[in-house]
């Protein structure tokens, strides 16, 4: 059997995964097709979707799975669909990079009061700060990554010297087996991975990590081709304009949410409600990421600083 292409899996990519009938308003709804890997963090998408706000708007909203976000940025860029939602740190590369994409959104934001993420180290470590972690071998899903940013920020807010740290990339899934066998001396998880850790015994929170970026910013945000942007500007702000509708309900109401999105992300129910959820952006301010562009730049995650607004879409 033969192994499939990028390409041919941007093709072949899964669609809508959640659907809502559509209702005639006398005009054709219009289609809009958003790419991405189908995670907590698009729980407001899901439900605006589900609810039918969006068709309520006259748009026809599916949401298309792909494996990673490159995959995603890649579809975007090529016109297959849309829009795409990706990890900060990486459209701000592609950006600098000078590829045609434009963000049009902000997606899941860090929420101290809802922490998603954490940064661990093993029950019985003995690190209490950033100085007790010099030297150390840290994991990380991917290198350079939101993950790593934080870490390296909060171990130099803490007394320690980030340019002592030896990184390991680990999956998200095997961090807490890392920890517990202390193959590593701290790592980030991400829900659900945080609290099945968690619930071993064998990791223990260390910190907040992503405050050390910021107490709010964005994380993950939408993103379109410039120029299909430009031909749709009304489109684009009546999509935000659902989308951060759905957000403000969301928010506040993970119960009844939690059933659809244990459905579509596959977190068995009983593990998503009680786990922390995504807190999703109500509006597109690029302040939400200055914060994190000048530290990226500060860490070399990124190659510059530049002003937040120039990657967004100003239609």
């Amino acid at each position: 059997m033969n192994t499939p292409t990028r390409a041919q899996i941007i093709a072949g990519a899964a669609a809508t995964i959640v659907s809502a009938p559509h209702v005639v308003l006398g005009q054709t709804p219009e289609k809009i097709r958003i790419a991405g890997v189908p995670t907590d963090d698009m729980t407001n998408i899901f439900y605006a979707i589900k609810s039918g706000m969006y068709q309520k708007a006259g748009l026809d909203v599916e949401t298309v799975t792909t494996p990673t976000g490159a995959v995603a940025t890649e579809a975007v860029i090529s016109g297959t669909y849309e829009i795409g939602k990706g990890s900060l740190i990486a459209v701000l590369l592609a950006h600098l990079k000078g590829l045609p994409i434009t963000i049009i959104g902000n997606g899941n934001v860090w929420n101290p009061k809802a922490p998603f993420s954490l940064m661990l180290v093993p029950a019985d470590s003995p690190v209490k700060t950033g100085a007790d972690l010099n030297g150390q071998t840290l994991g990380v899903a991917s290198l350079n990554d939101i993950n790593s940013l934080a870490m390296n920020a909060w171990i130099d807010k803490n007394g320690g010297d980030s340019r002592t740290i030896k990184w390991v990339e680990i999956p998200n899934s095997a961090g807490g087996t890392a920890l517990a066998q202390h193959r590593i001396a701290a790592t980030m998880l991400q829900e659900p991975a945080l609290s099945a850790a968690l619930a071993t015994g064998t990791v223990r929170v260390l910190a907040p990590a992503y405050s050390a970026i910021s107490d709010h910013f964005a994380i993950t945000v939408y993103f379109a081709q410039p120029d299909w942007a430009a031909q749709h500007s009304a489109t684009i702000k009546k999509w935000t304009r659902v989308t951060y509708d759905a957000a403000a309900y969301t928010n506040t109401h993970h119960a009844e949410t939690a059933a659809m999105m244990a459905e579509v992300t596959k977190i068995p129910f009983e593990i998503i409600s009680k786990m922390s959820r995504n807190t999703s952006a109500t509006n597109t301010d690029p302040a939400a990421i200055q914060s994190c562009i000048d530290l990226a730049a500060k860490y070399k995650n990124i190659p510059r600083a530049f002003p937040a607004k120039e990657a967004y879409f100003s239609g």
